[in-house]
């Protein structure tokens, strides 16, 4: 990416208006929640509440049935115009071979990055050995999990929540090895200056204006301005 840090369009490819909007926007990936239920992939943010037809979530709770939007049809929206970035959800240990067949049949091998489960992501490693991945790091216990396997020199990417993170951290997975670093839940023009002060690769974020700052160069630390306000002009 020319050096640039990336843009990512976080949920943008839950849903086909949204996945649209952030391609036409310019975004480096569409962010896309993936499950592996009854065979088919299916793509949605929510969770089932165990064997009921309900799904869930922090904020809603809702039925499940009705029609899913599957991975096969954002794939197709996709081919060609932009890329996905892929959160593995859910324990389904056959969610890794179908999700590596569903990308080779839709010609979409070079079109999809991958983050989530750290279980599907090992196994992607040999289905699509090309594909970048993103171990996910929610939390400080989480980080203090993968560090046995960072001391070993395994991992080479990582995403990680933009609550805990902090230019130390980021200054350490460097030296571990650490090739790509992406960060989520930057709302603020504030702190994504920040977090690509630190050096990360990537940001995930909602705001579509905030993503083109990132693309432009604007929230790059050089064009940091003091305290007292914005740039203007």
């Amino acid at each position: 990416m020319s050096g640039r840090p990336l843009a990512i369009a976080h949920r943008a490819g839950n849903n086909l208006k949204h996945l649209s909007e952030a391609l036409a926007a310019g975004v480096d990936y569409a962010e896309t929640d993936v499950w592996l239920h009854c065979g088919r992939l299916e793509v949605r943010h929510d969770k089932r509440l165990g064997p009921l037809p309900v799904l869930w979530s922090k904020r809603s709770l809702r039925p499940y049935w009705g029609r899913r939007l599957l991975l096969g049809e954002v794939l197709d929206a996709v081919r060609g115009h932009g890329r996905l970035l892929l959160d593995l959800k859910g324990d389904a240990e056959g969610l890794a071979p179908v999700l590596a067949e569903s990308i080779v049949s839709h010609g979409c091998e070079d079109a999809v990055a991958f983050t989530g489960g750290w279980d599907h992501l090992d196994r992607l490693a040999a289905l699509l050995p090309q594909a970048h991945r993103y171990y996910t790091t929610g939390t400080p216990g989480r980080l203090a999990g993968l560090r046995p396997r960072l001391a070993r020199g395994e991992i080479a990417g990582m995403a990680i929540n933009s609550r805990f993170l902090t230019r130390a951290i980021v200054a350490e997975l460097r030296a571990a090895g650490v090739e790509r670093m992406i960060t989520w839940g930057v709302v603020t023009r504030e702190k994504a200056r920040d977090v690509l002060a630190w050096g990360v690769s990537g940001v995930t974020a909602d705001s579509l204006p905030l993503l083109a700052a990132i693309r432009s160069g604007e929230l790059n630390a050089s064009n940091a301005q003091p305290p007292g306000g914005e740039k203007t002009g």
